[in-house]
Formats: structure tokens, sequence, C-alpha cells
């Protein structure tokens, strides 16, 4: 699932910090009676049965917004023999309910209190016995009273939108738990089924579901039955319908469908968004190692959607705002959404996370997707930039906000869905790769989806995949970053000795121990001479430690963590000598726009303005352009010609407008 206000990230954290529920268990309020007491442990949800597969049929009453459901549901005790089975129907109105045998079907005593069915089984079932249960439902969703919080603003499940007007659709938002409001099942992460599910719509309607359509029937009375199956297992927060008047616009990768769903109006824009989902289908698919596993690829773009997108399975759900971008830059952005829930379709929907604290394991990875395929897409620059924005929404959070990143306390689900699980886990999972090496962080996620699977996972099945990979004892790492609050804060010192030609670099971590753990920190540095740069990798285990070099000369920049990787802050007491180096020869965005910075504030001088010269033909067209508005020459001097015929150059042929731009203005000054 990706936020809504993914564009406006820092308004999205501010209102993460005001959730509201007005909904809670009592025994989570008698466990949670003041802020200064722990919230309650928060457990995977017991396995007392597994779902198998659940086959629906649906029929809609757009004007009552009201579905009448027909489901069949097939489950089995998952070890212990059970005379009893619950499952989760939220305001439903029972018509019938009984067990299906071949050719029978008997009749079954059961409670409801309006959000559980308690059935009576005829009697005790082992677990090499499946049940077969049979329920004809009414639901109303829009009688249900609406809880929700920043991230998902409904739990409604099912909706109705415009439904009195020649121009309906419905959609449902099923994560975290809202599924069961409009078929019962057994609402948690941990269960995954097969599924059918058959709906009757007006005959000029399209609908779109999880898996494949296998029939389409037209009915005499102007309406259209279809049946849409999905074979391979999934979780049933997963499941999804969508109905609604859609154009389809049709395209295939590797023998599946790639089809988008969008109303008449928005083709062409929809068109430009999702262009690159066939690229982004291969890109993933080759870099794991794991082709994409569903039986299609379908994505669809709704109205009034309550949240952001959603990576239902096989057909992810996008809200309209994501056709609003007026620019590349814009297009780029959203695109990144896109991104974020194809990712899902391996981490979240083929490996699931298994309880509601485990979440990172799906948000933390479609996150870092994003960056990586505008690295493998548009160049590091754009990713770096991208991964900047994700620290300071985490770093902004952080301020009233400080909490382990895969955390069994919490109050309730849905506070697991803020910049902690998105993009702290993905500063975090970025900083994992640069550990490791690329090529063990690739061989270890291809091991933990082929061995997980269909299957649900937790924190330590990712620890135990990395370790069987590196060879390595990685609790020091997962305990640290994952199971743990806060992030490192560094203070780095230079000092060399010319006699000995000894260079001692002064490492030390200053972060509150009371708010974050003490780090085992792996770091790159980078050591810049004349002619070229030499990396050493150092390990910080102590509070404060030196380490020594040999250099003949002195360096005449010292840059810590190299790649720019760890999840921290990282504090370097530099001149502004070493900051023109910096500026001029860095490799990364991060340190090129740390020189910039630093200079922002000062009145160039000539070997200041020749950095920003410099920087003019820099690769990334945000750096191009931050050094055209940071330029400053007088007329008369003696490079005033030679920047005023480059700023001319740049205002007609740079190929980023916002550059060609930054140049005229600067000219026109």
């Amino acid at each position: 699932m990706k936020n809504r206000f993914i564009v406006l990230i820092v308004f999205s954290i501010i209102l993460s910090s005001c959730y509201t529920y007005e909904k809670q268990t009592a025994e989570t309020s008698a466990n949670y009676a003041s802020k200064s007491e722990e919230p309650p442990y928060q457990a995977s949800r017991t396995k007392i049965f597994d779902l198998i597969h659940t086959d629906l049929d649906l029929k809609f009453n757009f004007i009552e917004k009201s579905a009448h459901g027909k489901a069949i549901i097939s489950l089995k005790p998952h070890f212990y023999a059970q005379d009893s089975v619950q499952l989760d129907a939220r305001g439903f109105e029972i018509i019938s309910l009984s067990k299906n045998e071949t050719n029978l079907t008997k009749p079954l005593d059961f409670s409801y209190n309006g959000e559980i069915i308690t059935i009576k089984l005829d009697k005790k079932y082992s677990r090499k016995d499946t049940l077969v249960i049979a329920i004809d439902y009414k639901t109303f969703p829009d009688k249900l009273p609406e809880n929700g919080s920043w991230a998902i603003r409904s739990d409604k499940g099912l909706y109705f939108i415009d439904s009195q007007t020649d121009n309906p659709q419905i959609w449902t938002q099923g994560e975290t738990q809202s599924n069961s409001a409009w078929f019962p099942t057994i609402d948690a992460p941990n269960q995954k089924m097969s599924q059918r599910i058959r709906m009757t719509v007006p005959s000029d309607f399209k609908t779109l579901s999880n898996g494949i359509l296998i029939y389409s029937v037209d009915n005499e009375d102007n309406t259209r039955t279809d049946t849409w199956l999905q074979t391979k297992p999934h979780a049933p927060y997963l499941a999804m319908i969508a109905v609604g008047r859609f154009e389809i616009l049709k395209n295939s990768w590797s023998g599946i469908d790639v089809n988008v769903y969008a109303e008449k109006h928005q083709t062409q824009t929809a068109k430009a968004l999702f262009a690159k989902t066939d690229k982004m289908l291969r890109f993933f698919s080759e870099r794991l190692d794991v082709v994409y596993p569903w039986d299609k690829y379908s994505q669809i773009v709704v109205r009034e959607f309550v949240s952001g997108a959603m990576e239902n399975t096989s057909a992810t759900v996008f809200g309209d705002y994501v056709l609003t971008f007026r620019n590349e830059t814009e297009r780029i952005e959203y695109e990144t959404v896109v991104a974020h829930e194809l990712s899902h379709h391996w981490f979240g929907d083929l490996v699931t996370c298994e309880s509601w604290a485990n979440l990172p394991l799906n948000e933390s990875f479609a996150t870092y997707f994003e960056y990586l395929w505008l690295e493998h897409e548009y160049g590091r620059e754009t990713a770096d930039e991208h991964l900047v924005s994700d620290k300071n929404s985490y770093m902004f959070e952080y301020i009233f906000k400080n909490e382990e990143l895969i955390r069994f306390h919490h109050t309730h689900r849905d506070d697991m869905f803020d910049s902690h699980s998105y993009q702290k886990g993905s500063l975090i999972l970025h900083y994992l790769r640069k550990t490791v090496g690329d090529e063990a962080f690739w061989d270890a996620l291809e091991l933990y989806l082929k061995q997980n699977q269909y299957k649900t996972a937790e924190i330590h099945d990712l620890r135990l995949a990395f370790e069987e990979v590196t060879g390595q004892d990685l609790n020091w790492f997962f305990n640290e970053f994952f199971l743990n609050k806060g992030y490192p804060q560094i203070y780095v010192r230079t000092k060399y000795n010319s006699e000995s030609k000894a260079f001692t670099l002064t490492v030390s971590q200053n972060q509150n121990l009371s708010k974050a753990p003490h780090y085992k920190l792996p770091l790159d540095i980078d050591f810049y001479f004349q002619d070229t740069i030499i990396r050493q990798r150092i390990v910080l285990a102590n509070n404060e430690h030196s380490f020594d070099f040999k250099f003949d000369t002195e360096p005449l920049l010292t840059i810590a963590d190299a790649e720019s990787a760890v999840p921290g802050k990282i504090q370097q007491s530099k001149n502004a000598k070493e900051y023109l180096i910096q500026g001029s020869r860095a490799k990364l965005y991060v340190h090129v726009t740390e020189a910039l910075d630093f200079f922002k504030s000062q009145t160039p001088d000539d070997e200041i303005n020749e950095m920003y010269l410099k920087l003019t033909d820099y690769p990334f067209a945000p750096i191009r352009k931050r050094a055209i508005t940071q330029l400053k020459v007088k007329p008369g001097s003696k490079l005033y010609d030679t920047y005023k015929q480059k700023l001319e150059q740049l205002s007609k042929n740079d190929l980023a407008p916002e550059v060609r731009t930054a140049a005229k203005i600067k000219l026109s000054k």
C-alpha cells in the first residue's frame, strides 16, 4: 500500500501523529490505560483453522449500496481437532448457513454478534478433515461505523461511488482487515487461500478481480456474470473486486496480460503513467531471479479511493490522484507508486508478513524498490534524491515518534503504517545492501522469496536468508536496526602527522542511548588525493575509536560514509577548501549537495564560482539548477564573459526545462 499523500509527505507525517481510533477492544483499552504504559503485545493471530479456498457469488444493489453474496468456504483445523469455527463477518444479514457435502447440505447452528459468526459443527473435525461451509448473506457496508487512520481513511471494505448516477463504481479495499465487510473469512494476514469470484453486473460494465477471467456469460435481464479464478493462494486482505464503466488498455508481458483500467477521459494520461510497467516486471523478475509469480497484472484507477494505492494480488487499485501530474518530474514521482505496488507482488503478496507487527517486510521493501527502480531507470542521482526525501520524512517523524521498526507492542494495527515501516525501513535495507554487497543482497532476497513463497514470514526469516547466503551471524544488524529504536549519530574527526605519515580518523557515536542502541557500524571511507581516491572500510564497535592509516601525503579530503548508506546522521568537520574539492570531485548526489549547502549563504569568490561552473555540466539536472542559482559573478570580473556564455548556452540547449529556466532567470539579473 502506498500512502495517498506521497507528494505531501510532511503533511502525512503530521497527520500520522494524530491517529484516532473510534473503536478499540476492551482488552486493548484495559492494557493501555495511559500513555505512560507500554502498548499491548500484538501477537500473530492463532491459527485454529486454515483457509483453503473461498468461492463467492456476488450481486449488487447500487441504490441500496448493498451486496447479496453466497460464499462457500473450504477450511480445515490447523492442528488440534475442533468442533466449532469462527469467521469474521462485519455487518452481515445472514440468510442461511450450512455444511456442504457431496450432493448434500446440512444446516448448522450458529450465533452472530455483528462481527463474528460462531458456528457449532456437527462433529469434531481433525486436521485431516476438510470442512466446507456455505453462507447466504447480505452486506450493507455503508451502514457500518467508519473507522480509519491517515494511511487508510476508511475500513468499510466495499465502496459504492456515485451509485445513483449513470456512471457508478464499486471497488474494495481490504487492508488491513476490512474484506470481512463483504465476504465471510478468517481476516488475518497469516491465512492463505485460493478463490473464485463471480459478479453479476449490468452488461455494459467492466469487472476486475484477482486471477484471470475464466467465464463471461450474458444473462437475459441485460446483465452479465463474470467469473474470476485465482488458483494460487494469497492472504484474505488481498482479495479485491471492481465494477464500473472502464476502458481497458491492453498490453502483455512474458505471456501474461498487463492491462490498465481507467475511465475514458483518463486513458491518455494513464498510458503515460503506466507505460513502463512491462519494464518494471522484467527488471524486478530478473534482478530477484524470481519471475513475477501471478497469472496476470492489472492496474485500475478509481474515484475516491480511501488510500493511495493497494497491491491486491494481480489487480492493483490506484486513487485517481496519480493521474494529476503536470510535468515529467511529477510523472516520475507518481511512477514510483507504480513501482511500489508492483514490488509488493513479491514482498507482501507472494511472501506476506505473518502479523501487522512485521509490516515492514511488506512496506520497507516496497519503498526501497522505489529507489531500486529509479536507480535502474533514471540513474543513481535520481534515486539518491528520492532516498534523501525518505530520510527527511523519517527524521521528521522521529521528533515525536520513536519506535522499533518491527514492533509487537502497538495500540492498533494501523499504527504500523508510518514513516518507520516505510521510509526508515527503506533506509535500513539500503544500508544492509551496502553492508553485505550487491551480489549477496540479491542472492539473499531470492532465497528469502523462494523459501517462503505463498506462505507468511517474520523478520527472522529474512535474517536467516541473509545469514545462509553470507555465512555471517547478522543478529547484530537485525537487533540494532530492525528490532530497536532510533538511529546512529556519528561524529568524525581527522588528524595528519606529516613526520610519521600517520593519518588518524576518530569516529564517535553520540546518540542518546536511552533512545537508540549502541551500534556496530561498518563504514566506507573515501580518501581524496591529487590524482586518486582510496576507499577503506572500517567497523565502529565502540563509543569512540581511532583508526590509523599510513599516507605519504595528507588526504585533500576525507568523506566518511562514502556510499551515503548509514541510516542516521554523520557530522564531519570540514573547511571551505575541503568542501570545494567535495563539490568538484565527489561522485554522489548527497555529497555534492552537502558542499552546495555549505556555500549557499556565502558570497562566492572566483574559486567557488569555478566550482559552480563545473557543476553546470553535472549529469543530474537538479545539481545543474542549484549551481546556476548559487552562481554570483559581477560584470567586469575576469570570468564574467565565460560564465555569461555558459548561461546562454544552458538557457537554449539544456535538456531539462528547469535548468533552462534557471539560466534565463540568472541572465536576466
